[in-house]
């Protein structure tokens, strides 16, 4: 009996066991996500749209790599960290740059931006208030190749890139067994401005360029807050091309764009330079308070300048009169000798 008994608990003991085995194994929730990221320039005056001179050089917009930085949503403390590079276009045209990223469940602030700006550089990236993108400041002797003898003697920095950033606050990844796909949009922190100046005299001038004050050197692009303090300069290496658009009878112009964090008011200054062919330094302050004012600033991000400035000829002309330039009419015979 007892051997009966013992027998009936080892089948029911297999047979618990085998119905163990027959039920849904308990799945493992993934710390993985895919995250995509458009990159959106839309509506950028000088890149996208309203493109005022076609001879001059569109700023490159193009980027391969995005980084993405996690932080903690309380105390914006820096998490983890990545890169994504797979690159992709939407039907707009727009580049799209995915990857995965190995994250657990939870609530973060995530940041998103171009890593491959030459200039445009990244500090304090440990926490989402304090980073900052800037560019650094030219050397002295580089900012007085472009200054000259004007009267400007803050900094001069290097135009920045275009960053675009994408930033999602408070951003719910919940459990998951299978990959979730995070999307989002980056768009540009940058500025980009087109300036000019008609020029008489045009074809005497071997190289132009301008430095324009009064701009915000950085940009914490956590909350997108444009730094005012101390204002930099940016310098800009101009082209010659004409402006059908301008009155009178000269169409010349010296022209270019530049990329900047920003202005900080209207109290800036353009100060041109234009070497002649002659390497002779030409220079010209133009205050911009009013440009900056005007319906094309304002709407498109236009500086134009209405007055003319006047380079001369600066092939060297033979004196008529005066100075010491003798002719054979002024020479006269004398005889004598030379004792050698």
């Amino acid at each position: 009996m007892k051997k009966i008994i013992r027998v009936s608990i080892l089948a029911l003991c297999v047979v618990a066991v085998a119905t163990s085995c027959n039920r849904r194994p308990l799945e493992e929730m993934l710390e993985k996500i895919l995250l995509k990221v458009t990159v959106n320039l839309d509506g950028v005056s000088n890149v996208t749209c309203d493109i005022y001179n076609p001879d001059v050089q569109i700023p490159n917009t193009n980027t391969d790599m995005l980084r993405v930085m996690v932080y903690d949503r309380d105390s914006h403390n820096l998490i983890t960290q990545s890169f994504i590079s797979d690159k992709t276009y939407d039907a707009d045209g727009h580049q799209v740059i995915s990857g995965t990223l190995n994250i657990s469940y939870g609530n973060y602030d995530f940041l998103v931006y171009n890593f491959d700006t030459p200039s445009t550089l990244i500090k304090d990236e440990t926490n989402e208030d304090n980073i900052l993108a800037y560019t650094s400041d030219l050397s002295s002797a580089a900012a007085a190749r472009y200054i000259g003898s004007a009267s400007y003697s803050g900094t001069v920095s290097y135009q920045p890139d275009h960053l675009m950033v994408s930033r999602d606050k408070d951003y719910r990844i919940s459990p998951h067994d299978e990959l979730t796909v995070v999307e989002t949009t980056a768009y540009t922190v940058i500025d980009t401005y087109y300036i000019q100046i008609p020029v008489i005299g045009l074809q005497y001038a071997a190289s132009a360029s301008v430095v324009i004050t009064n701009l915000s050197p950085s940009n914490h692009i956590g909350p997108n807050e444009r730094t005012t303090s101390p204002a930099t300069a940016v310098p800009v290496d101009l082209i010659k091309s004409t402006d059908p658009k301008l009155a009178g009878d000269n169409k010349d112009v010296i022209c270019g764009v530049f990329n900047t964090f920003g202005k900080l008011d209207d109290n800036a200054v353009a100060i041109f330079t234009i070497v002649d062919s002659a390497g002779n330094v030409h220079q010209k302050e133009v205050s911009l308070s009013s440009i900056y004012k005007t319906e094309d600033a304002i709407e498109h991000h236009w500086l134009l300048i209405d007055d003319a400035w006047v380079i001369d000829d600066p092939t060297p002309v033979r004196p008529q009169n005066g100075g010491f330039q003798p002719m054979v009419d002024d020479w006269e015979e004398v005889e004598g000798e030379i004792i050698l």
